[in-house]
């Protein structure tokens, strides 16, 4: 098998790290905490739901990234090769902590186990670079509206750790104000509603929402409850989809929200069409889990 280098040359190729002093990239590397591991085909590596504490380079081989469907079914929404990297985002602020995929070797593969509190302390230098360039540009502190750049600190963090949101680069997250938005909601509220035509997705940054149907009755039937991290809106807004929305959503509490637009997000999904693929299909089982809720036969 062929062997890279583990070096500062490909630490700094990960934005995460890219900040970091050589001295501080000569202490990763000298860490015991951090090494290297070789996995076998069709060996497990992560698994989806478990306590995240560290993050992975692909050193040599290549790997899949899948995430859980209906029935416990597991679909692969990418492969991730050479150079590449996996396990960062449930170890970033906003994160729940927990895996959201499961990874295993496709081929004998190589990787380089970095472990969480290198990963915080990088992502912690980064966003102080990020803060320093962005004070060079705006009024004095005093003057500054620091509820809007809390706000949109709190989007980046929160859409580094959505699996939905990968493929996100940093000139992306640089230009988050122009495709996402905060949305408050306040107890009781709708936020979308049944067969409406679907222009945005949400997650939920804080606050509980409950996903519910009306049947012929007028009983309402709960089908699920989100909380932080979770998201809602999107299976109206891909690409062949159904194009409205199959429940309605209300918040529980007063909530807030990240909508981003459907325009963006179709842009995400053309950077991954194995999400497509999962996304289309859980839309399916859905669609079918609400026509047994209500008792009426499901039509593709």
């Amino acid at each position: 098998m062929r062997e890279l280098p583990v070096n500062m040359a490909l630490l700094r190729r990960i934005p995460i790290f890219a900040n970091l002093s050589d001295d501080e990239l000569k202490g990763m590397l000298a860490s015991p905490r951090n090494r290297i591991m070789d996995f076998g085909p069709m060996e497990e590596i992560i698994r989806e739901g478990t306590v995240a504490d560290s993050m992975y380079i692909i050193l040599d081989g290549s790997v899949d990234v899948r995430i859980k469907a209906v029935a416990g079914r597991e679909i692969t929404i990418a492969t991730l090769r050479t150079g590449e990297y996996f396990g960062e985002q449930a170890l970033l602020p906003g994160s729940s902590g927990y895996r959201n995929a499961t990874v295993r070797a496709l081929q004998p593969a190589r990787v380089y186990r970095i472990e969480k509190r290198d990963v915080e302390h990088a992502y912690g230098s980064q966003i102080a670079a990020i803060e320093a360039s962005r004070d060079e540009e705006l009024l004095p502190m005093d003057e500054l509206d620091i509820n809007r750049l809390g706000d949109e600190e709190r989007i980046r963090r929160m859409l580094r750790s959505n699996r939905l949101f990968r493929t996100l680069t940093d000139e992306d997250l640089a230009g988050v104000r122009a495709w996402a938005r905060m949305h408050d909601a306040t107890a009781g509220e709708i936020i979308i509603r049944e067969g409406e035509p679907g222009d945005s997705m949400y997650i939920v940054l804080d606050g509980v929402v409950e996903v519910f149907v009306v049947d012929d009755d007028g009983k309402v039937l709960v089908a699920a409850e989100l909380q932080r991290g979770q998201y809602f809106g999107e299976l109206a807004i891909i690409p062949n989809g159904p194009g409205k929305h199959n429940a309605n959503v209300r918040a529980q509490t007063n909530t807030r929200l990240i909508e981003v637009g459907k325009d963006f997000f179709r842009q995400l999904l053309k950077r991954d069409d194995k999400l497509l693929i999962a996304l289309k299909t859980v839309s399916d089982a859905q669609s079918k889990k609400i026509a047994e809720m209500l008792g009426r036969p499901y039509r593709r």
